[in-house]
């Protein structure tokens, strides 16, 4: 998916404002993909018109100031956000007395969920923004290029017109430095990830972070920081202590290694990993049939035992299970967080479909957020361990059934829930029969 984000201004003069934001006024329009963000229906004269009259310069100061949050800040986990979060992630934010689209922009690091959600006229307001859309998704490089291109027009208006050394220009200048510098990128990335502007998350923790990405990967690290977002400081310390500290129950993936599966490219993350399980099932020739406990075990260097907590306790109040490939080798130290069979049968179909789809990580970190990864490994968990045709074919018409759905889960060793989530995702069943979705659309 390549997609499309594009801004249109026509400068005309306006007395409103300091001198930089009267200099870039004039009627902008937006284009996401194939929808005009920018109709709107104007109070007063009762028309539509398809662009609306701002200065630019505030939206692009907006974007310049929130572009690592924007980029890298996952939506926070619940049904309600943030005021910080919002003020980064919600085009009304850019403020300075201008109605701007209602745009709402949440990224999973990988792609960006664009939503415009127009208010209901008030009768109060001078016009209505008209469209109306949910989770148009964009890659993140395509955000970036259009902020950059809608940005640098600005600072050539700008230019032109005489106008030098503003907030925006310094701004700008330090922002591409700062993207410039790899070190310095990784280290806005974390803060964003946490949750924090731009050098105000705890300057210890990023720089513990940073240190920990020689041991574990950038990409790991990327997913632990994203999971500790809005977390006490202190639960954060010690669940870094304990993922590093405990030994966990050792594992491997050498029997992995020996497959030769390829990691088809596709749009969306949910779609690779279904594609990466049925092709990891076509290596191990488990057709359609059930993974029992020893498959699943014997693939990680498992005994059957080590699936009950009696005999391998979980590790307490990690936000996070974890796989830690040791250095040079495959062997591992896996920390369980689920404490029933069907829940730790899906930690560790996450880590193997972690594994498949990058070998050489070292740390494989399965958590609740909604990374691209995330969804990537529970969208691999959920078809590896339960087929949706096989699934499908189970329960037969009873698909809404909750005793059927309960035998599904038995038959397949994964819980209700997921069952329930597997089959919301194929659109199969409605999303709120679903307390917890787990990959997708709904995640």
């Amino acid at each position: 998916m390549s997609g499309s984000f594009v801004f249109s201004p026509e400068w005309s003069f306006t007395d409103f404002g300091p001198e930089e934001m009267r200099r870039t006024s004039g009627t902008l329009s937006i284009h996401l993909n194939d929808r005009l963000v920018t109709r709107v229906e104007e109070e007063l004269s009762r028309s539509v018109r398809t662009t609306v009259r701002v200065s630019c310069y505030p939206l692009a100061l907006w974007f310049a100031s929130s572009w690592w949050r924007l980029c890298w800040e996952l939506a926070p986990q619940g049904r309600t956000s943030r005021t910080d979060w919002s003020l980064s992630h919600e085009m009304s934010s850019a403020g300075h007395g201008y109605l701007w689209p209602p745009m709402r922009f949440e990224s999973d690091g990988e792609m960006v969920s664009v939503s415009c959600q127009p208010a209901l006229s008030s009768g109060h307001e001078p016009i209505r923004y008209l469209t109306e859309f949910r989770d148009a998704a964009i890659p993140v490089p395509v955000l970036t290029a259009a902020i950059e291109s809608f940005v640098q027009t600005v600072l050539a208006r700008l230019e032109v017109v005489g106008i030098q050394d503003t907030e925006l220009h310094a701004l700008w200048q330090e922002l591409s430095n700062e993207r410039r510098d790899p070190r310095i990128a990784l280290y806005r990335k974390l803060e964003a990830g946490l949750g924090f502007d731009p050098d105000d998350a705890p300057e210890n923790m990023v720089d513990f972070f940073m240190g920990l990405s020689a041991e574990a990967g950038k990409a790991a690290v990327g997913e632990l920081a994203a999971a500790c977002a809005s977390k006490d400081s202190s639960f954060v310390w010690d669940a870094l202590d304990k993922s590093r500290s405990f030994g966990g129950v050792p594992g491997s993936f050498s029997e992995l290694r020996t497959l030769k599966i390829k990691n088809t490219r596709h749009d969306f993350p949910w779609e690779r990993g279904r594609s990466l399980a049925r092709a990891a099932r076509r290596a191990m020739g488990h057709g359609d049939q059930p993974i029992s406990d020893k498959n699943l075990c014997d693939l990680l260097g498992l005994r059957e035992a080590e699936l009950t907590d009696s005999v391998s306790p979980p590790v307490d109040a990690l936000p996070w299970s974890l796989a830690i490939r040791e250095p040079q080798r495959d062997e591992a130290r896996l920390l369980f967080r689920r404490t029933h069979r069907c829940g730790r049968r899906f930690e560790m179909a996450r880590w193997l479909g972690d594994f498949l789809a990058d070998p050489q990580e070292r740390w494989f970190p399965a958590t609740d957020t909604k990374t691209a990864r995330q969804k990537q490994q529970r969208a691999f968990a959920a078809e590896y361990l339960a087929p949706i045709d096989a699934l499908s074919a189970f329960l037969g018409e009873a698909i809404t059934d909750e005793e059927r759905i309960e035998e599904a889960g038995r038959h397949f060793g994964v819980s209700a829930l997921a069952v329930k989530s597997h089959l919301a995702n194929h659109g199969l069943v409605h999303p709120e029969e679903v307390r917890t979705p787990f990959y997708g659309y709904l995640s």
